[in-house]
């Protein structure tokens, strides 16, 4: 992808160590919280706001695939905030079973084998925690989820959120604190979604302690959050796209300087995914401009690169309901003309993503 040289992020200038987080709720009224942040709430507002009516306006296949990317990226992301970083396309192998534990993998001397792209981005035998990047798929499959299905509503009770949070690795305890915490989320009259966000992130959830790292439950509601205020209907709010310095960065600080910070993360995310969305709308032109007959399905296999993060000659010939020696027939072809380009480095059981 033309963005893979900065997807663990790009350098920040260090900071010393700030004060305390703390929500804007919580020492500050909405208003005025809203018109100190008016300058980094006009920006993220307008990122996101441009990423949601492109996506919205892009071809079927090309707003699936940009989902599918994105939620990697956010994965990704989170990763490489606390710890060792993992590129997001080995994420993608991870979550289509093409690549194992990355643990076990620098045990046994494989991790080139089961991370290729980690590892040629210089990568060393440091990998995550496994639980870790289990953690970090499902909040993948679950961000993704909110822009894809109108029947997510993960704040309607404690008994919906709870569900996808323990697939995070947090259990969200059933009593008159967190139900109390749940019923105070503003709505949209209250608060605009931007800073509801920002508080749920700074606050974080209740009957946690807050440490030095930002975690993947806070994240989630705040999408959730913003998705109930009536947006993120073609693509959820991305926050761990940003560059990793930048969400280090955030980690550290609190009060107002968090919010806005926050909503400089959102902002960068936005712009990466537009990025990203760009790049897939002229992969898809291509796709559209190779010949083909009445027989070809060779435009056909190139949709379903868009859609997917990643492609098998396994994969195709199911979705075309052809045999598997017609399918490698149309990744070759892909591969010749640029579209196409293999991503394990393997000679068997070997992945394919648009160039």
């Amino acid at each position: 992808m033309d963005d893979d040289e900065d997807w663990c992020g790009n350098p920040w200038e260090d900071e010393p160590e700030p004060p305390e987080r703390r929500s804007a709720s919580s020492g500050e009224r909405p208003k005025a919280a809203a018109e100190r942040l008016l300058i980094p709430l006009a920006r993220a507002q307008d990122a996101v706001a441009r990423l949601e009516a492109s996506v919205a306006a892009a071809a079927p296949d090309v707003a699936a695939g940009l989902r599918a990317r994105l939620a990697f990226f956010e994965a990704a992301g989170f990763v490489a905030h606390h710890g060792p970083a993992v590129h997001p396309h080995d994420l993608a192998l991870r979550e289509a079973g093409l690549a194992g534990s990355f643990a076990l993998a620098a045990m046994t001397g494989r991790l080139k084998h089961e991370a290729p792209w980690t590892m040629t981005e210089g990568g060393d035998d440091a990998v995550p925690d496994d639980h870790l990047v289990a953690h970090a798929l499902a909040y993948a499959r679950h961000w993704r989820r909110l822009a894809e299905l109108a029947t997510v509503q993960s704040l309607k009770s404690i008994e919906a959120l709870a569900a996808p949070l323990s697939q995070l690795g947090i259990h969200l305890a059933d009593d008159e604190t967190t139900r109390a915490w749940l019923g105070s989320l503003p709505g949209p009259a209250e608060c605009p979604g931007l800073l509801a966000a920002a508080a749920v992130m700074a606050a974080g959830l209740p009957g946690r302690e807050r440490d030095e790292r930002l975690d993947l439950a806070p994240s989630y509601v705040a999408a959730s959050l913003w998705r109930r205020h009536g947006y993120g209907r073609s693509v959820a709010l991305p926050f761990w796209s940003a560059p990793v310095s930048r969400i280090d960065q955030l980690a550290r600080k609190g009060g107002g300087e968090f919010e806005r910070l926050y909503l400089d993360c959102v902002a960068e995310a936005a712009q990466r995914g537009a990025r990203e969305l760009d790049r897939l709308q002229r992969t898809a032109s291509r796709i559209a401009a190779l010949p083909g007959t009445a027989r070809s399905r060779l435009q056909e296999a190139g949709g379903i690169a868009i859609r997917e993060p990643l492609v098998t000659v396994r994969l195709l010939a199911h979705k075309l309901d052809v045999s598997t020696r017609a399918a490698l027939d149309l990744v070759v072809k892909l591969l010749q003309v640029g579209v196409l380009r293999e991503m394990t480095g393997r000679g068997a059981w070997r992945a394919f993503a648009v160039a």
